[in-house]
C-alpha cells in the first residue's frame, strides 16, 4: 500500500512538472503564433484586393446578416471574418475569411470580391489536405479558376454541376474552396444590398 502511495505521489509531482513546462512553453510562443496568424491574414487580404492601402475590419457587421431568422440556422456557417478594403479612402471591396470542410478537415480561405461584384482574388492561409493532391488548392492556378466570376453565379466543380474544374485526385478540396467562393459571393451580395461599405 505504501509503494502504491509513493509511486502515485511520483507519478503526481511528474504531471505538474510537465504541466509546468508546457504551460510556460505556451505563455512563450502563443504570443508568436498570434502575432505570425495576423501577418499572414492581412498579407492574404492585400493578395485577394491587391488595390487596397487599408483594410476595416467589418466583423460586427457580419453577425448582423448571419441569421435569416432568429434561431434559425446560420445563412453563412463557413464565414468568420470580413473585412472591406479601401483605397485613397474608397472601398474598394469586401475580403471574406472562410472556413470550409475539406478532407483534412478546415481550410481557411480569404476571397476577395471587388466592388463591382466580381472574385477578386482567393487564397488559402491554412489547411490540412493531402500534399500533392489536396494541397493543390494552394496553386495559384487553381486559385485563379475563380476570378472573375460575378455576384449571382452559383459557384459549384463540375462534378457538382458547375462551372468550375476540380483538381484530379481532390474533389472534395475543391468543392470547399468553391464553397467558400459562392459563400463570399452571396455575403458580399446581402451586404451591398444593405448598403454596408463594401457598396
Amino acid at each position: 500500500m505504501r509503494e502504491v502511495l509513493r509511486l502515485g505521489v511520483v507519478l503526481l509531482v511528474i504531471c505538474a512538472i510537465a504541466g509546468a513546462v508546457l504551460a510556460f512553453v505556451d505563455g512563450i510562443t502563443s504570443d508568436r503564433i498570434a502575432a505570425q496568424a495576423t501577418i499572414r491574414l492581412q498579407q492574404a487580404l492585400r493578395d485577394v484586393i491587391p488595390e487596397a492601402d487599408e483594410f476595416q475590419d467589418e466583423t460586427q457587421e457580419l453577425s448582423e446578416v448571419q441569421f435569416a431568422v432568429p434561431g434559425g440556422k446560420p445563412r453563412f456557417a463557413t464565414t468568420d471574418k470580413m473585412f472591406t478594403g479601401y483605397s485613397d479612402g474608397e472601398p474598394v471591396g469586401l475580403a471574406v475569411m472562410c472556413s470550409p470542410s475539406g478532407y483534412g478537415g478546415p481550410i481557411e480561405t480569404v476571397v476577395g470580391v471587388s466592388s463591382d461584384g466580381k472574385v477578386s482574388g482567393v487564397t488559402v492561409v491554412k489547411h490540412s489536405e493531402t500534399p500533392g493532391l489536396g494541397a493543390n488548392i494552394t496553386n495559384r492556378k487553381f486559385q485563379m479558376r475563380f476570378v472573375g466570376i460575378p455576384v449571382g453565379t452559383q459557384v459549384k466543380v463540375k462534378k457538382d454541376g458547375g462551372e468550375v474544374d476540380a483538381i484530379t485526385g481532390a474533389t472534395i478540396s475543391s468543392r470547399a474552396i468553391a464553397n467558400a467562393v459562392d459563400e463570399a459571393l452571396r455575403l458580399f451580395e446581402v451586404v451591398r444590398d444593405k448598403g454596408a461599405p463594401a457598396k
